[in-house]
């Protein structure tokens, strides 16, 4: 036999698992650039939310699939208990490439369980 409260359990449960379900992706960063410093280098610059005991890791860089390369920043944590507070992280790393067929950066900030922090794209300026 139908139960009505179970169905409406299951439509609430859905219903507030939803918002949590679509961050898969992390928020955007923010003030994202990517500015090419010299022949060898871009320097990545930019700013995301996080816990007061993150700290951003070596940039790892990926693929260069046209023109475009994908790089990540690792998160850890810093200590094993750490307050909720959130704080602004302010990254600038310089990564070394040669390559000047990178005409764009794509920035994903993944944190130590492997779930997305932040994601953003930029083009590569020159400087």
């Amino acid at each position: 036999m139908f139960d009505a409260r179970l169905a409406f359990a299951l439509i609430a449960t859905v219903g507030l698992s939803a918002p949590a379900l679509a961050q898969d992706n992390g928020q955007p960063l923010d003030d994202l650039d990517a500015t090419r410093i010299n022949p060898y280098q871009i320097l990545i610059d930019f700013e995301f939310d996080g816990g007061a005991c993150d700290a951003i890791g070596r940039a790892e860089l990926g693929d260069l699939v046209d023109g475009t390369l994908t790089v990540n920043f690792p998160v850890s944590s810093t200590a094993e208990v750490c307050t909720m507070q959130i704080v602004e992280h302010d990254v600038k790393y310089a990564i070394d490439t040669e390559d000047e067929a990178i005409t764009r950066i794509d920035v994903t900030v993944t944190a130590a369980d492997g779930r997305v922090v932040g994601t953003g794209s930029t083009d590569v300026e020159r400087d």
